[in-house]
């Protein structure tokens, strides 16, 4: 305890070294909880955005382009630990025209309750109820370049040559341009009859309750169907570029913040080390009566400990009001820019915060461990010998 309030003292004895110091700590714990919590965040909006509208594990047929015995693939997958739902789909390279416009998409032919259900399709205007055979979900993007809207009347010609009328029964929005541009959704019956291909799908998409633990479900599923000819592929695999060029970019962001960090604590350690030169006189005096080695580096590493926490409290103030700070810059002037988001995604889970926060106090820690040690090993003699 006699440590502890003689280390309060020097460090109240340099105040402006001392708030110096707090304030290097409390930047660079600001600066790296603000800096990965909005990377967490736009990194989980990607994957969001991205998994809207695709399965989170994708089955097709190793025997051709359609399978007919889809009915057979969903009653075996369906029970599988944490598969929410089994989508049949046929996807199609097509054509839409409107008012002397065309542009290709991508059909999706889907059943109306997997739409309904199964989807977590954010509708912006009109609904997704496509349980009419003519119906036609189409995204925001689409229907702004076509100028499209609900009730319009649209032309789709399909990979076959087939044209038919279908109605815009809603727009949605994914938050993903590709999807929102280039994607339309119609009634899976709709897309066998363009086909003519009777009641088959060009795929099965599986929907599980954590796509990020995707692999377990992927062994199920992949268990279950290993002798009946379908390859089964997961998300991760089919994005696995996209996913090693993000995960890179965090690595590359951590490092570099963990430089400041360090730099931040090279601060406490010259604070330390100035300290242990002025006050020589008082270790000397501390000694001679009676303190140990142990207690003098007791006393500075407290001081640079305090001088750490103390940043890290008011980094814990800070990075709030920072975050809150920037999200409602961005909506003010990058919201509805090319940016192609609403408002500034934000995400740090507990996990990275408090490993934040351990590293924090372990850089600190070693810091004060020099000037510390500097202070215990010098000897009363030398100390009081010019006194």
């Amino acid at each position: 305890m006699v440590e502890f309030f003689i280390a309060v003292r020097h460090i109240l004895e340099r105040k402006f070294q001392s708030i110096f110091s707090i304030l290097g700590v409390a930047i660079a714990v600001t600066v790296f909880i603000v800096s990965l919590t909005v990377s967490n965040g736009l990194e989980k909006n990607m994957i969001t955005s991205l998994l809207t509208l695709s399965p989170h594990i994708q089955i097709k047929s190793t025997k051709g382009s359609f399978f007919d015995n889809y009915n057979d693939v969903i009653e075996k997958t369906k029970g599988i630990k944490d598969v929410k739902a089994v989508i049949p789909q046929i996807n199609s390279q097509s054509i839409i025209k409107f008012d002397n416009f065309a542009k290709g998409v991508l059909a999706k032919g889907m059943e109306a309750e997997n739409v309904k259900n199964d989807l977590k399709l954010r509708i912006v205007k009109g609904n997704k109820n496509i349980s009419e055979l003519n119906s036609i979900l189409i995204g925001e993007g689409l229907s702004k370049e076509m100028d499209l809207k609900v009730g319009d009347v649209l032309s789709l010609v399909s990979a076959e040559n087939k044209e038919l009328k279908l109605t815009v029964k809603g727009i949605f929005k994914t938050g993903f341009l590709d999807y929102d541009s280039n994607l339309v959704i119609i009634p899976l019956r709709t897309m066998q009859i363009l086909g003519e291909q009777g009641e088959v799908a060009t795929e099965i998409g599986i929907i599980t309750g954590n796509p990020q633990k995707i692999e377990e479900v992927e062994a199920q599923v992949y268990e279950k169907l290993q002798n009946d000819n379908f390859s089964v592929i997961s998300w991760k695999t089919i994005n696995h570029n996209l996913l090693n060029a993000v995960q890179f970019e965090k690595f590359v962001l951590i490092a570099i913040l963990s430089l400041l960090l360090m730099i931040a604590s090279f601060a406490v350690s010259v604070i330390l080390n100035m300290i242990v030169r002025e006050k020589i006189k008082d270790i000397g005096i501390l000694k001679s009566i009676g303190y140990t080695n142990s207690h003098i580096r007791n006393i500075f590493t407290i001081e640079g400990l305090i001088i750490g926490v103390s940043g890290m409290i008011l980094a814990s103030i800070l990075s709030p009001v920072i975050l809150m700070i920037l999200k409602k810059l961005f909506k003010i002037f990058m919201g509805n820019s090319y940016y192609y988001l609403e408002e500034l995604p934000l995400y740090i889970s507990v996990r990275e915060l408090s490993m934040i926060y351990i590293v924090a106090f372990a850089v600190v820690f070693i810091s004060t461990i020099y000037p510390a040690a500097r202070a215990a090993k010098m000897k009363p003699v030398e100390a009081l010998k010019y006194e």
